[in-house]
């Protein structure tokens, strides 16, 4: 079984270079790495040339966004299955692609995910937050449950069949991704209780309330493209009070 695993980058050159280790240092070989980066203009490419040999393919050009290199990555793909592992994302270990694969080969499953790590802008050895998914039931979605994208693996086939990224909900597009994909298209999703991913704490949605909000936004587009009924109000209460109390943890634990 080929595992496409598809970075994204731009002007990427203090993480790249860690990001890039973390997947040639995995014990599972039979991967084709995939690097789209969105014509850079800091040292991105020469860090990537040292791997040259490394990478499956590799496309530098300007792009419509993160989501829009994503969809790059997936049209190119030729794997069973494919990963996206951004370019200041991190595999916690050397078994991660190994212990996927394991779930793909013997179960009859389309998407398996797992838990990811936040660890501190200034200190990337200290963990603050540990997302840990729990297991998929129907309905998940609206009730203010999703997997954490990065450590999400899907079948190219479900891409080939329910389509990649929609670019035009920007912040939010992984969420509706996994939203059609699971919830409904009914694919068959398997939870693999580990930590999978390291990333640093923050995000593009999380950088700012006008972020939050526009991907809050997005996320109720999303349920109404599929007709999926939403307590607008309910749903974002579920959403934003788990992140106001892991805020106020993490403040607390700085004080300390």
């Amino acid at each position: 079984m080929k595992v496409s695993i598809i970075t994204v980058c731009f002007n990427s050159d203090k993480t790249i270079e860690k990001t890039i280790q973390s997947v040639i240092s995995q014990k599972y070989k039979n991967i084709e790495y995939i690097i789209i980066d969105g014509n850079s203009s800091d040292n991105t490419s020469k860090i990537i040339s040292k791997y040259s040999e490394y990478i499956s393919k590799y496309i530098s050009e300007p792009d419509a966004g993160i989501y829009d290199a994503m969809n790059k990555g997936i049209n190119c793909a030729e794997g069973d299955v494919v990963a996206i592992l951004n370019s200041d994302d991190f595999y916690t270990d050397k078994n991660v692609i190994s212990d996927v694969v394991e779930l793909f080969t013997n179960q009859k499953v389309d998407i398996v995910y797992g838990d990811i790590e936040y660890f501190n802008q200034s200190h990337e050895d200290t963990i603050v937050r540990v997302w840990v998914a729990g297991e998929y039931k129907r309905g998940s979605f609206v009730r203010g449950w999703h997997p954490p994208h990065p450590a999400f693996f899907a079948k190219k086939s479900m891409y080939n069949k329910y389509g990649g990224f929609d670019i035009s909900l920007n912040i939010s597009a992984d969420f509706d991704l996994m939203l059609r994909f699971m919830d409904f298209n009914k694919a068959f999703s398997l939870y693999l209780n580990r930590s999978l991913v390291q990333m640093c704490a923050g995000g593009e949605s999380g950088k700012s309330i006008k972020n939050i909000f526009i991907g809050n936004m997005n996320i109720l587009k999303s349920f109404r493209k599929y007709n999926m009924k939403v307590n607008p109000l309910l749903y974002l209460l579920r959403r934003l009070l788990p992140k106001v109390i892991a805020s106020i943890q993490l403040k607390i634990k700085r004080t300390k």
